[in-house]
């Protein structure tokens, strides 16, 4: 039952089938406050539902409303930083954004559930629902109002693709109420589901990542149909297509597509096994990887995004996107020079050193990165296509967990490690073809921007 919580994981797994949605109603800022409410809320009624009977069915449906809430929330922060900044700052403040993530993940990971555990989930829960308040009250207060309003989303409850949204959600919910009461009862479709689950990651793929293997051949194939889907869709006043359209759209999607899935092919590689190999060859203890991993990597990755992200917004992405790229892909044969060495010749200050640098380089990676899937996202779908890229960014990491073991075991860490620098050559390769270096570029004339007889906008010089 522990593991079928992996479910919960799906609203961020498929975020991109609603970020449309957002684009097209009300605003970016709207959306995050309001999904801001409806988390405190539901928060403080799961704190009151595990207080009062602890029924597995009731909490795994607050939890999974609380998931929905929560992916859409993501949908919308994405959107508003993009709608909120150009392009400078967007660079500049990929640093902050790095670091507000990282910060919101040790806290719920350490105090809160420190607090948890300490004086139990009702009390722990109802404190969670707090923060939320107060962030809500704060982002109410001093979020910019940073675009105009959209239609209002009663729009869409009226329309009659809004009205087929909504009985098909009614009969989804009739019919999980008629399979709870007359089925074989929770621990029985818990049971099937678990079946069904360890089949599909019985070759070594997670869910999330059959989910994200799907996604990007639905794109591959959508790609290469492009004049068709454009044909079909021509004469039709439809945003949510037109949204994933215009993603397609954009000059060498292809390669865009695969820049995407390839680009940290050797840093998913490398962070698979560097645990292992740091135990069990250079005999790390688990307190020594904290130290020099947990708290010197994580500072040396902080700092080399707030740097990376500086120097894009000061000099532009064209200047730095090939030492930034260089950077973490290189620093991967630091590990080779270690597997030679041994753990006779290698302490725990260079491993400590060898971390922290190689963290540092991956840190300016994340920026040049970030930074690119931004330029990837047309002003007028930023959520839609936020949301599909950043889908995207998990193949590479589900490929290297099926992989990463067996090849090591098979070629040895050495060899390994070198094999991760390899694996980042396509990626590299593909930077020379990369279009939006200098600048989100222009939409092509049939994309639905341009259907629609709109303009581009001109900011900081570059036609975004």
């Amino acid at each position: 039952m522990i593991g079928l919580t992996a479910l919960f994981h799906l609203p961020w797994n498929v975020k991109f089938l609603w970020g449309p949605f957002l684009d097209q109603y009300e605003t970016k800022r709207t959306w995050i406050l309001a999904t801001e409410v409806a988390l405190s809320v539901g928060l403080a009624a799961l704190a009151l539902v595990v207080g009062a009977t602890p029924l597995l069915a009731a909490i795994s449906l607050f939890v999974a409303v609380l998931a929905f809430l929560s992916a859409t929330h993501d949908i919308a922060i994405d959107g508003y930083y993009l709608e909120a900044l150009d392009e400078s700052g967007q660079s500049a403040f990929v640093g902050y954004r790095a670091m507000a993530y990282k910060v919101a993940s040790l806290v719920v990971g350490g105090p809160l559930l420190f607090a948890i555990g300490t004086v139990g989930w009702e009390v722990g829960l109802l404190i969670a629902a707090g923060i939320m308040v107060l962030l809500t009250a704060y982002h109410a207060a001093w979020l910019p109002r940073a675009e105009e309003r959209r239609r209002p989303v009663g729009a869409a409850l009226a329309s009659r693709s809004g009205a087929r949204v909504a009985l098909f959600l009614a009969v989804l919910a009739a019919a999980l109420v008629v399979a709870a009461l007359v089925g074989p009862g929770v621990e029985g479709w818990g049971a099937a589901l678990a079946d069904g689950i360890r089949t599909l990651e019985s070759s070594g793929v997670s869910l999330a990542g059959w989910i994200a293997l799907l996604l990007l051949a639905v794109l591959v194939v959508a790609a290469g149909s492009l004049g068709r889907i454009r044909t079909r869709l021509a004469g039709r006043d439809s945003a949510y297509a037109t949204a994933f359209v215009d993603f397609l759209a954009q000059r060498r999607v292809g390669l865009i597509l695969a820049f995407i899935v390839t680009f940290r092919a050797g840093e998913s590689f490398l962070v698979k096994m560097r645990w292992p190999f740091l135990r069990d060859d250079l005999g790390l203890t688990l307190s020594e990887y904290s130290i020099a991993n947990g708290t010197l990597g994580v500072i040396a990755s902080f700092v080399a995004t707030f740097v990376g992200g500086h120097l894009i917004a000061r000099d532009g992405l064209r200047r730095w996107i090939w030492p930034f790229v260089l950077a973490p892909n290189v620093l991967n044969l630091l590990y080779v020079v270690l597997a030679w060495l041994g753990p006779e010749r290698t302490g725990f200050f260079a491993l400590t050193v060898v971390i922290a640098v190689e963290q540092f380089g991956a840190g300016l990676g994340t920026a040049v990165f970030m930074v690119y899937l931004m330029r990837c996202c047309d002003p007028g779908h930023r959520a839609a296509h936020m949301a599909i890229v950043t889908a995207l960014m998990s193949v590479s990491f589900t490929l290297a967990g099926v992989g990463s073991g067996f090849l090591a075991a098979e070629l040895g860490f050495g060899p390994y490690f070198a094999f991760t620098f390899v694996a980042t050559v396509p990626g590299m390769l593909l930077v020379f073809f990369l279009p939006h270096l200098d600048g989100r570029e222009a939409p092509a004339p049939e994309s639905g921007a341009r259907r629609a007889g709109e303009k581009p906008v001109e900011r900081g010089g570059s036609t975004l």
